[in-house]
């Protein structure tokens, strides 16, 4: 037997792996729940407000469905830091919340100012320690 013939398969396994393994680790990061909005207003017939649960890509900008006209409060969810946008397309300022200050409109705060409308979103894994 010749010492080519077994390597040879097996070199070519370990580099089509990479490849495969890359792309399963892609898959996994498409539709993720990263972010909740708690208190939007105006959505039910009933005058409640609802909430939403913001799925994505980690990474990329998120748009926000054009019912999201406002929000009580936003809250990454755990393990996750986010940037809300104030224009759509991830442009313009913007407010980064993180698990221990998430966001919180105004009224919740006891201040009677309206806060700006946040069209946009990105979200990325927060950084484990080893």
């Amino acid at each position: 037997m010749h010492l080519p013939t077994i390597i040879l398969p097996a070199l070519l396994a370990l580099t089509s792996a990479a490849p495969a393994d890359l792309d399963t680790r892609q898959r996994q990061e498409r539709d993720v729940e990263m972010l909740y909005l708690f208190g939007i207003p105006g959505i039910s017939s009933s005058g409640n407000t609802a909430n939403f649960i913001g799925r994505g890509t980690v990474g990329q900008c998120q748009n926000f469905p054009s019912f999201v006209k406002g929000f009580k409060q936003a809250n990454p969810i755990d393990g996750f830091t986010c940037t809300l946008y104030f224009e759509s397309n991830c442009k313009g300022s913007a407010l980064t919340i993180g698990p221990v200050n998430p966001f919180r409109a105004s009224g919740e705060r006891g201040g009677g100012a309206k806060d700006p409308v946040i069209e946009s979103w990105k979200c990325s894994r927060i950084a484990k320690n080893p």
